[in-house]
């Protein structure tokens, strides 16, 4: 009988914890500060105005920058250039780069590379986020608009030679 009781009331304690923890996350969501790790990019750091840590771009942002940006731009036409382009200057490891796909989409449809912060599962908007964008509102915009239409090309060529620029673009 009084093993039930314990058990019941750690459970009870590990259910109120847990509501505490996300009631206290939540509102750090909707304060703009990210509460969860680091992406990829970003390094959690303590800041003097701030209060806790705050998301700051590490020595990987120019590259995730350059990848986003050249996406926007048609410098990438597929998911799987970024991947290579991501993976040749180190910010992903030493898979193939077809494995990272998933990754750089949820890398393109993140806000927090625009400085904005949003969590659907516990119903916080987007929002402007307190730390510092890698890209501009405009090159996601942009990333989102391409992502959300077909892509027609009907051959990939490998050869990125200078000569031919817009050899992946023309058919």
């Amino acid at each position: 009988f009084v093993e039930t009781i314990l058990a019941a009331q750690n459970q009870l304690e590990r259910e109120q914890n847990k509501r505490q923890v996300i009631q206290k996350q939540k509102s750090r969501l909707e304060s703009g500060y990210w509460s969860f790790p680091a992406p990829v990019g970003y390094d959690m750091k303590k800041k003097s105005r701030h209060t806790g840590k705050v998301l700051v771009p590490n020595e990987k942002a120019p590259i995730i920058k350059e990848a986003l940006e050249g996406f926007a731009n048609f410098q990438f036409t597929h998911l799987t250039e970024i991947a290579q382009f991501l993976k040749d200057r180190g910010v992903y490891g030493i898979k193939k780069a077809d494995k990272y796909i998933d990754a750089v989409r949820l890398l393109i449809l993140n806000p927090l590379y625009a400085g904005y912060i949003e969590y659907a599962p516990w119903d916080v908007s987007r929002r402007k986020g307190v730390h510092d964008p890698i890209i501009s509102l405009g090159t996601f915009l942009k990333n989102q608009e391409r992502l959300s239409s077909p892509v027609y090309i009907s051959r990939i060529m490998k050869d990125r030679s200078e000569d031919f620029e817009l050899r992946r673009l023309v058919n």
